[in-house]
């Protein structure tokens, strides 16, 4: 037979748990539902020696369109592209290419003017 002082262990350790378990439930319908950023223009740099950046941080000049895609699933961004003078046609192609097959749309190519979110 239990004595009342453990009863009431149980019971607040139960609650604790109910609790617990509410505030986890919350917590991911919380985590699931917020939206991903909308961008409307992105902008892909090719360095001289023909390594691909984008929001600065290197990234495979023939994944660009996949990167945008995994990163902002609801944007369908037009897509500039700075070149260094000494970049390879092949690169620029890769990058290119990868956009076009996506459907986005390429921007300039004009490195002077930084693209906006």
């Amino acid at each position: 037979m239990k004595t009342g002082c453990g009863l009431r262990r149980r019971r607040a350790s139960m609650r604790t748990m109910k609790i617990t378990g509410l505030l986890m439930v919350m917590l991911v319908l919380g985590a699931c539902s917020r939206e991903p950023p909308v961008v409307h223009e992105m902008r892909v740099s090719i360095d001289a020696s023909n390594n691909c950046s984008m929001e600065d941080k290197p990234v495979e000049c023939s994944a660009v369109a996949a990167t945008i895609r995994d990163k902002y699933p609801t944007s369908n961004p037009r897509v500039d592209i700075c070149l260094a003078k000494e970049t390879r046609f092949e690169a620029a192609t890769e990058v290119m290419n990868s956009v076009e097959a996506a459907g986005f749309p390429i921007g300039t190519l004009d490195c002077s003017k930084p693209a906006t979110g």
